[in-house]
């Protein structure tokens, strides 16, 4: 059996390392809280080669339930915030005959409203045709 003989320095630069490690993930931005997150989010990017109409999605937050929509149809449900995630754990929508492209934009909300997340101060959404963020209207 072979092992290898650990001097004093070795160990040293390991606990140094490891601190370094720990203060960094310890400067990284904290994510909004859920009372944070309530209120009106409008589109502050969206996916490319989307209908413009995507423009005038807006996701809403109140204290237990989270809302998205583009004015014609809705989806929303209970969420919770776990770290950077916002998590959808059920949610249903309403389906009634809109504009095509208002039927795309909410395809596409509907695509990333259960992998949402939050990165500073924006709601990054992963749609099928790309990224989406979202900053607070209010």
């Amino acid at each position: 059996m072979h092992t290898v003989p650990t001097s004093g320095r070795t160990r040293v630069v390991l606990s140094s390392l490891a601190l370094v490690v720990v203060g960094l993930t310890g400067c990284a931005a904290p994510a909004l809280s859920k009372a944070e997150l309530v209120g009106i989010w409008t589109v502050s990017q969206s996916p490319s080669g989307v209908p413009a109409e995507f423009a005038t999605a807006t996701l809403k937050f109140t204290d237990e339930y989270a809302s998205a929509g583009a004015g014609c149809n809705g989806a929303g449900g209970a969420y919770s915030v776990a770290g950077s995630r916002i998590r959808i754990d059920s949610w249903a929508a309403s389906e009634v005959g809109c504009d095509p492209n208002l039927h795309i934009v909410e395809d596409l909300l509907y695509s990333g409203f259960t992998g949402m997340s939050i990165d500073g101060e924006e709601i990054v959404m992963p749609t099928s045709a790309g990224e989406a963020r979202f900053i607070r209207e209010d």
